[in-house]
């Protein structure tokens, strides 16, 4: 029965990929209650042990796939905020822009571990018309405290953004955003690990493609 609703939830995860919905959140819905199925399941959950067996491991991690390509050509919400160096953002001074849309906390060792990638990544980019954001469910002083005036992280850092994640529909730190000109996902992932792809081989291409495009269409 659990793997018969695992596929049937699979398969919903494909039909909105594939256009039947158009919705971050409804991607993000069927991703989590997908993921609950996986872990509701689990042999080795169930046994009493924490770890998922390897089947389960490579069923979220299809998940994840299914989401990334589900949340493809969505529209964000609309962004209204202030860093915590005061600078502000909305929709007029961001739109005509490529977004880097990256949500992490302080003790997410994950997220820590891929900001020198994302440095580099906004230092390749540093004065083209991309926007590079980082939303933290930090609150204001704990951030400004070490992130401002540092080069820990290069972004334009947010602080108590939980309500911002909220907005995305996504289940997992970090979870990065390549969006474009238009306020499209072009490019959706969660989590960082080493010796996989980092954010910066990612991003590149696709904000080196988003950049001529425009000069295309001018």
């Amino acid at each position: 029965m659990g793997r018969l609703l695992l596929a049937l939830v699979i398969i919903t995860l494909n039909q909105i990929a594939h256009g039947q919905e158009t919705t971050l959140e409804s991607c993000g819905t069927a991703l989590y209650k997908a993921k609950k199925n996986v872990y509701d399941n689990d042999v080795a959950r169930k046994s009493g042990l924490k770890s998922l067996t390897s089947a389960s491991l490579l069923s979220l991690r299809k998940l994840e796939n299914d989401w990334s390509d589900c949340v493809r050509n969505k529209s964000i919400p609309n962004l209204s905020f202030t860093t915590i160096d005061c600078k502000k953002f909305n929709d007029s001074n961001l739109r005509g822009k490529v977004l880097v849309i990256n949500f992490w906390f302080k003790s997410c060792a994950p997220c820590v571990a891929e900001m020198p990638a994302l440095n580099k990544l906004r230092n390749e980019f540093k004065g083209r018309d991309v926007v590079f954001i980082g939303f933290s469910t930090d609150a204001e002083h704990a951030l400004k405290a070490d992130y401002l005036n540092s080069s820990k992280f290069l972004f334009n850092i947010v602080s108590n953004s939980g309500d911002v994640a909220d907005k995305f529909y996504f289940d997992g730190f970090p979870t990065t955003y390549i969006v474009d000109q238009n306020g499209k996902v072009v490019k959706a992932w969660t989590g960082y690990a080493v010796g996989l792809a980092d954010p910066y081989s990612i991003a590149k291409p696709l904000i080196n493609r988003l950049l001529a495009r425009k000069r295309k269409d001018m």
